[in-house]
């Protein structure tokens, strides 16, 4: 078991999330909503912290409306460039969790 094992089980389902056939935007918000239960400093290795909390602020940086959160408000004000960027983003992260736990 890797100290790491619970940042890349929520960065996977995330991931997975991101291949439904549903909106994009959708599957950005569900996608956010396991991967956002993920505390850096204990669930991912020190060289992607900074880049994930970065990741994180970005994600979250609109301020919610009624009953839509934080996450929600900033995917409704990206540009579909900027949702396909966020994506990327997500993936590159579990990429890298991946590789640096190496084979198993």
């Amino acid at each position: 078991m890797s100290k790491y094992d619970y940042g890349w089980e929520k960065l996977y389902q995330g991931v997975r999330i991101l291949t439904m056939e549903i909106p994009q935007r959708k599957r950005l918000v569900l996608a956010m909503s396991e991967i956002g239960r993920i505390r850096p400093d204990e669930h991912l290795p020190n060289k992607i912290v900074e880049e994930f909390n970065e990741f994180i602020a970005y994600i979250t940086s609109v301020p919610a409306k009624g009953d839509e959160g934080t996450i929600a408000a900033t995917v409704n004000s990206l540009d579909d460039s900027e949702i396909s960027e966020a994506i990327d983003k997500i993936i590159g992260f579990y990429d890298k969790v991946c590789r640096h736990s190496g084979p198993i």
